[in-house]
């Protein structure tokens, strides 16, 4: 993680003493004395300028005789812009500047920066320079370091990507002239000493020291911006970082972006923006999701490096990052992978409905979405909804055509997805029930083709029936083969009656015949 030193309590330990005219670094500083060999760092290089971002990035190497010594890097941008100096006393020094500043420790990191912390490290204020305990000056303008201890993977040789924030818009960076002499790096305090001297001599032509205890602030143009390394080894000792540093070339940053007016917006974007349930509080830090981030920019944001303009509508106003900066960061959220970045919304805000928008460094609109900022909305209801969905998944798709099943199909996994999103509006809810009734109500059922009769089984009637004249039991039977089957179910009835009673009759008669019979030998035996 990047972490930020401030420019105060970096110049305060800045005491140095002089012996011989050279300039040495404090003493309980132990320096590796050894030959650095192939270590060293290219040429850095500048892209992504913004008002107040800018991203640096060059190669590194480390010697493979010092490589096995390592116990850490540390990777750093130096950045100085001082607009006036007032001189106390006229130092008068000489000597080859061969130390920085840069120490890779203390300050503050860049996920617990504040507003507060943010203002003192990056803000324009006004500090002594001292030789030893002299105050030499006083300067005002920006000066800070922005460095990673965390960033090298035991690589011998790999490029780094360094983000700076906290610039001035429309502001230009880089290096004016030092020690002609002083190679590759003129450590920052060294270029304040020699601007010092040059400002006492402007106020007294004579040459006299003690004058510039009367001089004026005076306008300058210092500017010191470096990128380098600070390595320290498992013995103690350490290369320091203007043994490796190199000057970043000259830069402007844009001027102050200005926001897209509302009407202007366009109507569709690439990326997506997404308020959590569409609500943020006066006040309060907003978490906005970026979904649709094209590969270059997710690149950018895996890398720190992704800074983005955002503004809050109806009348459209800057929005800053929940650590005073004016603008925002887009980062991916380590529990869901999500890119998001944080905006603090207006605590006077009027409470109501209104749009965020995000612009990148050229002011180009990215993304925007409404936003309704106090009153908390009502609980979203979703008990329609649910009925709803349950309703229509009891419906089979057999009962109805194609053609009004693929809508109604459409609209209910619709409504079942809004069902199961958790920050789904109530405006979603109703749109997606009011959807699924729609497309119900448009269901046509389906024709249903007439099965074939089955073939009534014959009667086993004894033969007593006669044949239903041969036709196919499919046929519709006529009104006269209604009546004749009728006539004939009659006739098969009383044909059963009267076998019936001629069984009974038969066996009377044979009563009395035998009873006849009877009859006539008792009348014999008489």
């Amino acid at each position: 993680m990047r972490r930020f030193g401030k420019a105060m309590a970096a110049l305060a330990v800045a005491a140095c003493t002089l012996f011989g005219g050279v300039a040495t670094a404090n003493a309980d500083e132990n320096y590796y004395e050894g030959d650095l060999g192939s270590t060293k760092v290219g040429t850095p290089a500048v892209s992504d300028v913004g008002a107040h971002t800018a991203n640096v990035s060059f190669d590194y190497q480390i010697d493979p005789s010092i490589l096995p010594k390592v116990q850490s890097v540390c990777f750093a941008v130096e950045v100085m812009r001082v607009t006036s100096i007032k001189p106390i006393k006229d130092p008068q020094f000489g000597g080859f500047p061969s130390y920085s500043l840069t120490s890779c420790s203390g300050g503050t990191s860049d996920g617990n920066l504040t507003s507060g912390s943010y203002q003192s490290i990056f803000g324009t204020k006004t500090w002594p320079v001292k030789m030893g305990e002299d105050v030499q000056s006083y300067a005002t303008g920006q000066m800070f370091s922005s460095y990673d201890t965390d960033m090298w993977n035991h690589a011998a040789s790999g490029t780094v990507q360094m983000p700076v924030i906290g610039l001035q818009s429309n502001t230009t960076y880089g290096n004016t002239d030092g020690f002609p002499d002083a190679g590759d790096y003129t450590t920052t305090w060294w270029k304040l000493m020699a601007k010092t001297q040059d400002v006492c001599k402007l106020a007294d032509p004579t040459g006299a020291s003690f004058a510039c205890s009367n001089a004026y602030d005076q306008p300058v143009d210092v500017r010191s911006l470096y990128a380098g390394m600070r390595i320290v080894l498992k013995d103690g000792s350490a290369i320091n970082f203007g043994q490796t540093a190199k000057p970043i070339s000259d830069f402007t940053t844009k001027a102050e972006p200005t926001a897209t007016p509302a009407e202007a917006l366009p109507s569709k974007t690439d990326a997506k923006l997404d308020v959590a349930n569409g609500h943020a509080e006066p006040g309060q830090t907003a978490r906005v999701y970026v979904n649709n981030l094209k590969a270059e920019a997710k690149a950018k944001a895996d890398a720190n490096s992704l800074f983005w303009n955002a503004y809050i509508y109806s009348e459209p106003q800057a929005l800053t990052g929940p650590n005073g900066s004016p603008f925002v960061q887009v980062q991916k959220e380590a529990s869901t992978g999500k890119y998001y970045f944080d905006a603090v919304i207006p605590a006077d805000l009027p409470a109501g409905e209104h749009k965020i928008s995000v612009q990148d460094e050229n002011g180009t609109v990215q993304a925007w979405t409404p936003v309704t900022v106090g009153d908390a909305p009502a609980p979203v209801d979703k008990s329609k909804l649910t009925a709803a969905v349950d309703a229509a998944g009891k419906l089979a798709e057999k009962d109805y055509t194609a053609d009004s099943w693929t809508p109604f199909a459409k609209a209910l996994a619709g409504a079942k997805a809004v069902a199961a999103k958790q920050d789904a509006s109530q405006a979603d809810v109703d749109a997606a029930v009011k959807a699924l009734a729609d497309a119900q109500a448009g269901l046509k059922k389906a024709e249903t083709v007439p099965s074939k009769p089955v073939e009534p089984s014959k009667p086993d009637n004894g033969g007593n029936n006669k044949p239903s004249n041969n036709k196919p039991a499919s046929d519709k039977p006529a009104a006269d083969d209604k009546k004749s089957e009728s006539k004939n179910d009659e006739q098969s009835d009383l044909a059963k009656t009267g076998a019936s009673v001629i069984g009974v009759a038969g066996i009377l008669a044979l009563l009395v015949v035998l009873a006849a019979g009877l009859l006539v030998v008792g009348k014999a035996r008489r």
